[in-house]
Formats: C-alpha cells, sequence, structure tokens
C-alpha cells in the first residue's frame, strides 16, 4: 500500500525532524541553524503623535513626518547598530506607514539570521523596536504640560530590534507564522497586533518589578542544588542571548 503525504505535510515533517536533531544536540548557537522559512517578525516599531522620553528630551513623531517611503531603503538593525543589520526594503521587510504609525513585517526565512532574529524575539531579550532616522524639520509644543519637541519631517533610516525601545509599549515585535497570520495593513490594527501589544505592555511591566525587586533586596547568588528561579532563568537566558549577539558581530554575515 502507498502511502501518500501532502507537500506541506512533508515540508512541516522536514522541519520538525531538523528541530529535534538540534535540540538533541543542543548548544544556544544551534539556533544559527533552525528554520524559520514559514516565519517572519511583524510589529510596529512607533506610534506617531505620542510622546516618549529620549536622552533626556520629550520628543513626538508627527503623523507624515516620514513622507512617501515608496523606493527608500529602510533597513532593520539590532540595537542602532548598522554593522548588525539584517535586512531591509530591498529585500526582507516590508513597511507600512499610516497616520497611527509604522507597521512591519520582516520575513526571518529571507534575511540574514533569521533564526537569531527569531530567537532574540521570542525570548523576549529583543522584543522591544525603536526607529533611527535624520530629523530635518522640529518644533516645539507644550503637550500634556510638558513642553516636546514634534518632529514634522524626518528621513526614515533604519528601525531595530532592542532590549528597551524608548517608545516604550507602542513600539515591539513578535513572531509569526506567515502562511497562516495575514502581513500588517495600513490603516488598521489586527487582532493579533493588539493582542501583541497587551502582551509586550505586561512583559515590560514583570521586567520593571524584577528589576525594582533587585534593586530593593538584592540578588544573592543561589545555593548550591537550590532548583533555578523564574528570575535566574530569565537571566541566564538573557546572558546566552547577549552571547549570541556578541558571537554574531564576530562572524562575518554582514
Amino acid at each position: 500500500m502507498t502511502i501518500k503525504i501532502d507537500s506541506a505535510d512533508l515540508r512541516l515533517l522536514e522541519r520538525s525532524e531538523a528541530r529535534a536533531f538540534r535540540v538533541e544536540r543542543g548548544g544556544a548557537f544551534n539556533a544559527i541553524f533552525d528554520v524559520t522559512e514559514d516565519q517572519a517578525l511583524d510589529g510596529q516599531a512607533v506610534k506617531f503623535d505620542t510622546p516618549f522620553k529620549y536622552k533626556g528630551d520629550w520628543i513626538a513623531l508627527r503623523a507624515g513626518c516620514f513622507g512617501d517611503t515608496a523606493g527608500k531603503r529602510v533597513g532593520v538593525w539590532i540595537d542602532h547598530e548598522g554593522a548588525l543589520e539584517v535586512a531591509s526594503t530591498d529585500d526582507a521587510l516590508e513597511v507600512m506607514i499610516d497616520d497611527d504609525g509604522v507597521q512591519f513585517r520582516l520575513d526571518l526565512g529571507s534575511c540574514k539570521l533569521g533564526p537569531v532574529v527569531a530567537r532574540l524575539c521570542q525570548s523576549d531579550n529583543r522584543s522591544s523596536m525603536s526607529v533611527g532616522s535624520d530629523i530635518l524639520e522640529e518644533h516645539k509644543e507644550t503637550i500634556a504640560g510638558e513642553r516636546v519637541r514634534v518632529v514634522t519631517r524626518a528621513k526614515l533610516k533604519e528601525i531595530s530590534l532592542c532590549k528597551e525601545g524608548a517608545a516604550g509599549e507602542n513600539a515591539y515585535a513578535f513572531v509569526v507564522d506567515k502562511t497562516v497570520t495575514p502581513k500588517p495593513v495600513a490603516g488598521t490594527r489586527s487582532a493579533t497586533m493588539k493582542a501583541a501589544q497587551i502582551l509586550h505592555r505586561v512583559s515590560r511591566t514583570v521586567r520593571r518589578l524584577k528589576a525594582q525587586a533587585v534593586e530593593t533586596y538584592g540578588d544573592a547568588k543561589p545555593a548550591k542544588r537550590r532548583p533555578m528561579t523564574v528570575s535566574e532563568s530569565n537571566r541566564l537566558q538573557s546572558e546566552q542571548n547577549e552571547r549570541l549577539i556578541a558571537r554574531t558581530r564576530a562572524m562575518h554575515f554582514f
């Protein structure tokens, strides 16, 4: 008897076997060899007309400040470092700009180090977003009692994955299965996008509370043989990811 397996199920089986092999082999750097062909990074890089603190000043990007970005190159960087560019609008990045903000989709299967980017985001180590731009025109306004630099014209150069973006809960990224999750659409925010923002907000709050607890009560080293706490596990994961980024910088992918 011949057993027929359709192509979609066959690809899923192949990916599962590949992942199982890498898990068996172990090691944090195996993330580089993970399969991300059906994955993408969706999110919002900034929300317009919403002030946020940046280098001691309050700043807000006005809707329309980036003008028409069609045909203009925008990169995807890590930590605002040009040497760590993983993609751009020339290849794996799509940018959707409307009056509310800047949404994006990064095709992880087509960008450099897609598996590393996926790992950094999923582990909540680099799930915040930020924008890098050349400010061309701005003025000061008083908003909610604060003097705010309002940017009315700027050139968008890059969007970055980072630990804590200045725009806070309004700039975030999350990994999706692009075969079932529609691309972000200008003029609307999908239920998936809204849910991701809520999770991002909760995650930021938890990290802040943990940091406050460490500052107040200290962070004593765990006793031998004691089970690892969630906080210790998160810190270990963060340290592994930092080493992963350090190794990435030392390699010649760029």
